[in-house]
């Protein structure tokens, strides 16, 4: 997985250089998950336990079309269903696709999809498994531009459906984020 990691960070960055403009941002993250069972487990905690940080990297090619690679880190507590006994779970995605931007102006709109790998584990009392599995994620968004520093509003859908041991969910869902960087 870091290899391929690896190889589309190089074609990202070599290609910005015989391109155009490349991107590189930080981001926080508020993750709403869409699956019942999932928000069963973790449900309650504060505003910022439903916080994740990552970053994305992108290069716009020519008419507004671009490459994006991102990834961010998520973890919570929750309580079984049966014996409330605490579990924890840390999901941490990577992703990439294409990118449309719908303008060129300080102001830039676009619409994002791509695939991820979405590494998770989950430990309690009863054990802990750790797997990965592929799934899908949309985005939309709104950049500002001054000069070489954007700031990015995204909203975001992810869905990667698991079955780690008896029950299946989601690990995706609704996300809104923020993320400050550089264009260049």
């Amino acid at each position: 997985m870091k290899r391929i990691l690896i190889f589309c960070l190089a074609v990202v960055i070599s290609s910005s250089f015989a391109y155009g403009k490349f991107l590189v941002e930080a981001k926080g993250i508020y993750f709403q998950p869409s699956d019942k069972n999932f928000k069963e487990v973790y449900s309650g905690g504060k505003f910022e336990e439903w916080i994740s940080y990552g970053g994305e990297i992108g290069i716009t090619l020519g008419k507004g079309v671009g490459l994006w690679a991102g990834g961010h880190y998520f973890n919570k507590k929750g309580k079984l269903t049966f014996t409330e006994e605490e579990t924890k779970i840390q999901i941490s995605p990577v992703y990439g696709g294409i990118k449309l931007r719908l303008s060129q102006s300080g102001v830039v709109p676009y619409l994002g999809v791509g695939l991820g790998y979405f590494q998770y584990k989950e430990e309690n009392r009863m054990g802990t498994v750790s797997k990965g599995d592929i799934g899908y994620i949309g985005q939309i968004g709104l950049l500002f531009k001054a000069g070489v520093i954007v700031i990015d509003f995204q909203a975001s859908y992810s869905y990667c459906k698991v079955k780690p041991v008896d029950a299946e969910a989601n690990l995706g869902g609704f996300q809104g984020g923020i993320g400050l960087g550089f264009e260049f």
